[in-house]
């Protein structure tokens, strides 16, 4: 095995996850451990901020929709939503953390022992581009907004830690000489991966409606032609 693959693989482990705001590490901390009544609280308050913001935001649009608007469909005094979500942008970036979390778990209910690390990453993508077929609008206007927030999602780092484990899974069990150095770096095959998937949906964004079936398809052949680009590196070094 090249010192570099153990490398990387470590890091993954110890990987500590950089989230775009404050508010996104309060999320995050708040799944660990059952809340008290307090923290339930406030959980409920933010999810009603959240859920009233999707709604804004398909309604409205991301660009016309305000905090106003948001407080007011969640019923929640303007400060308070400010108190959960400090910019509209914080909102959409949860909104694709969450997305990202749910197609992990829905990969990893249907997985088997036998099913390989290439198929681990065909189902994830697979996921998360039915999930954003099937609310289309939502997408389109929630895509929009880490775009204006963020440009490039900064989220992205910390969703790719599962996959950058399946990765180094899947380049450990390469032989030591079908490891062409610089090809099978784990970090850099998952920003791949997912600039693959959000090029994709960049580019379908425009349309009101893909139509059934067909951004999906699209998903899952490129995803495929990058498992396939990965797979010869590995095999033909």
């Amino acid at each position: 095995m090249f010192p570099f693959i153990k490398i990387y693989c470590t890091r993954v482990q110890r990987y500590d996850p950089l989230h775009p705001s404050a508010i996104i590490r309060a999320v995050t901390q708040s799944w660990a451990g059952e809340p008290d009544g307090r923290t339930r609280h406030r959980l409920a308050t933010r999810e009603r901020v959240f859920q009233a913001a999707i709604k804004v935001f398909v309604t409205r649009g991301y660009d016309n929709a305000t905090m106003n608007e948001i407080a007011a469909e969640a019923g929640v005094a303007r400060r308070t939503a400010f108190n959960q979500f400090a910019a509209k942008s914080d909102i959409a970036v949860e909104w694709a953390i969450r997305r990202g979390a749910h197609a992990f778990a829905l990969t990893r209910q249907a997985d088997r022992p036998t099913r390989s690390v290439p198929d681990r990453i065909r189902a994830y993508f697979h996921e998360l581009a039915v999930m954003t077929e099937h609310d289309w609008e939502e997408t389109r206007q929630l895509t929009t907004g880490w775009l204006r927030g963020y440009g490039s999602p900064n989220h992205r780092s910390w969703l790719s830690e599962e996959l950058r484990n399946w990765l180094c899974e899947w380049l450990h069990g390469q032989p030591d000489d079908r490891l062409p150095q610089g090809a099978t770096d784990p970090g850099l095959a998952t920003d791949v991966l997912y600039d693959v998937y959000q090029g994709v949906l960049i580019r379908w964004m425009p349309q009101q409606s893909p139509g059934p079936g067909r951004f999906t398809a699209e998903v899952d052949a490129a995803i495929a032609l990058v498992l396939a680009g990965l797979r010869h590196s590995a095999l033909s070094a």
